[in-house]
């Protein structure tokens, strides 16, 4: 009998030790960039594309928890490990395994949209006894992109116009890479923090074919959560003193003169327009802007607006605005830019944002 309980004993022993260590998504040494609400003792919570959980952790593998519909990539010293998609339970996703026993960059990048519900990061999972070393200071400089479904990326990973009947969801899901959309391009360029603040279907004063009157992306803008706002449930405002954008890239205005008509009023969508710039100005002292438009179908009419009230402001004497105008062939689902397509807009924005800051491109590896 002595002889059983010792070996209980000791099995009980050894399974402890052998334990995977969990870490806690408050650890200090995890470094987010993007809106997250931080306010739950257990997980964090976040729903805008573009968000990044980095850190430097120890040992041969690693696993992260997540709930929550969503679609993620994986990145270890800088190569691709994982793409991982979470559903509503709770779940732990392996993202990396059979390392090198040594210190590893990690970063994991939100590829899709939620904006109808968050997803919720628990923590990772490590080797038995390992933990987390710090993750380098963040860039020093930062750059909002605002926008729709441009800038977020929509689709721009799949390779055709349309998609076969009922598919629709999975693979706009599957296939929205914000990773690779011409934010973060421009940001990798110039080694820069970045925000993703865009909703596909948004306009500035009328979203795509009139729909969610009065829910306009000025409504969602200082959200910390997208899907809160959209099911009526308190969140916390985003508090913009906690991250001042050097440059601000305006991308707003396809879906206001888009599909159907009745399309934006000229006279109200300058004026939120011109309102939207004052705004950024006052919550960003000294920031950049950089007005952009394209061709809409079928009335073309953005280029003209946005062209003149950028000339408008120059020639009162403002010198922190710019206009960039960009043309692509739109192969993916529904008309949209495909990647190729946002490195042109990138390659494109890029010297007008080098000249408007006078930063140099340093094309700074965060992820492929």
């Amino acid at each position: 009998m002595r002889f059983h309980q010792s070996i209980l004993v000791l099995f009980i022993m050894v399974t402890a030790s052998a334990a995977a260590t969990l870490i806690s998504p408050a650890d200090p040494a995890i470094r987010y960039m993007g809106r997250v609400e931080r306010s739950l003792p257990d997980r964090f919570v976040f729903d805008w594309p573009g968000i990044t959980i980095q850190t430097v952790f120890a040992g041969t593998s690693c696993s992260a928890v997540f709930e929550g519909v969503d679609c993620f990539d994986a990145f270890v010293d800088g190569v691709l490990t994982a793409t991982f998609q979470t559903r509503p339970q709770k779940e732990t996703f392996a993202v990396a395994k059979n390392l090198t026993d040594r210190n590893h960059r990690l970063l994991i990048v939100k590829r899709s949209e939620s904006a109808q519900s968050p997803s919720s990061f628990f923590g990772l999972v490590l080797d038995p006894g390992r933990k987390l070393a710090a993750a380098p200071d963040p860039p020093q400089r930062k750059i909002e992109f605002i926008g729709d479904s441009y800038t977020v990326g929509f689709s721009n990973e799949y390779m055709s116009r349309e998609c076969p009947a009922g598919k629709d969801d999975s693979i706009i899901l599957a296939a929205t890479n914000t990773n690779r959309a011409f934010g973060p391009l421009i940001a990798r360029a110039f080694g820069a923090q970045y925000h993703i603040i865009a909703i596909s279907g948004k306009g500035l004063v009328r979203n795509y074919n009139g729909i969610d009157k009065g829910r306009e992306l000025p409504f969602y803008y200082d959200r910390t959560l997208i899907s809160s706002a959209n099911r009526g449930i308190a969140s916390p405002r985003w508090d913009f003193s906690e991250w001042r954008a050097d440059v601000a890239v305006i991308n707003i205005g396809i879906n206001d003169f888009q599909a159907e008509p009745p399309y934006a009023d000229s006279a109200k969508f300058d004026a939120g327009y011109i309102a939207f710039i004052d705004r950024l100005r006052k919550q960003y002292p000294g920031v950049k802007i950089i007005c952009c438009a394209t061709r809409v179908w079928p009335t073309d009419a953005l280029i003209p607006h946005v062209k003149a009230i950028v000339e408008r402001q120059t020639k009162s004497g403002r010198t922190d605005i710019r206009y960039f105008e960009y043309h692509t062939e739109n192969g993916a689902l529904y008309g949209h830019p495909h990647s190729y397509d946002h490195q042109t807009i990138a390659e494109g924005l890029i010297p007008v944002v080098a000249e408007a800051t006078g930063w140099r491109r340093t094309d700074m590896v965060r992820g492929k």
